[in-house]
């Protein structure tokens, strides 16, 4: 029988983000190349940059943020992911 793997574990079992959901929370809606990710409370963008594997600097420039600090909960962000966790 193989243990399972919880979030915490993944970044030592695949060189990954590891607890990314610590810092990602929110939900979000996959239109193919694209996703609007919905920011939870505890979120930081740097976080929403790892579990969809692009930068913040990408999703600054992507919803034309100014301030990367100032994300509010219910703020909807299109996010073009590498990757989708």
């Amino acid at each position: 029988m193989s243990e399972k793997i919880n979030d915490l574990d993944l970044g030592e079992v695949t060189g990954g983000a590891g607890p990314w959901q610590q810092y990602a929370k929110g939900s979000y809606v996959n239109y193919g190349n694209y996703v609007v990710y919905t920011v939870a409370p505890g979120d930081v963008l740097s976080g929403i940059a790892v579990r969809f594997g692009v930068t913040v600097q990408q999703i600054q420039t992507w919803n034309n943020l100014k301030n990367p600090d100032l994300i509010s909960v219910g703020q909807k962000l299109t996010i073009y992911p590498t990757v989708i966790r």
